[in-house]
């Protein structure tokens, strides 16, 4: 048989270069990733990425919604505070003030007026440094909580509720966690 191999790669170069390239294209056929399935609906394809995602995040994904939580809760307890002003100067005694003579009774209210005065400065200065701290730890906040919810989403968009403000999707924060296949279908 090797002789008529030769024979024949003499006699027929060309039918012996078509064969081996039919051989080596088989061959690389072969090798190509298969075609998904055509039969796959839209809806059995979504299901199947969707349980992929699951498996891949399925590690991170209760920590991502803790941390989302415990944001949300800091969002509302900052939204909560309220400014306690500290305790204004103690006003005269009229008791006190009668057994006065006139010009101490003046003196003791120009004093009064004095210590009022820069005490409601005073009060506004540090309600404006409580106000911008307040303002810079809400900003940081809802900051944190935007980007966990971007992180959400990319998991999958159904792990937030629809509704507004921010809120997680506790069906499908289970069906994630759970990652069991019917859940997926």
């Amino acid at each position: 048989m090797d002789g008529n191999f030769r024979i024949a790669v003499i006699r027929f170069p060309r039918l012996v270069a078509v064969l081996l390239l039919v051989a080596w294209l088989g061959a690389c056929a072969s090798r190509r990733p298969k075609p998904v399935d055509p039969t796959l609906s839209k809806a059995e394809e979504q299901q199947r990425k969707a349980l992929q995602q699951c498996r891949r995040y399925r590690g991170s994904l209760p920590l991502l919604s803790q941390r989302f939580s415990d944001t949300k809760k800091r969002l509302q307890t900052i939204a909560g505070e309220r400014f306690v002003p500290a305790m204004p100067p103690l006003p005269l005694d009229p008791e006190e003030q009668r057994l006065l003579t006139v010009y101490d009774q003046e003196t003791e209210e120009q004093i009064y007026n004095d210590a009022q005065a820069a005490w409601k400065r005073s009060e506004a200065e540090r309600r404006q440094v409580w106000e911008q701290a307040r303002g810079q730890r809400q900003a940081a906040a809802e900051q944190e909580l935007d980007q966990l919810a971007e992180q959400l989403r990319s998991i999958s968009p159904d792990l937030l509720a629809a509704q507004e403000p921010l809120a997680l999707n506790a069906a499908q924060m289970q069906r994630y966690l759970s990652c069991k296949p019917e859940n997926f279908r």
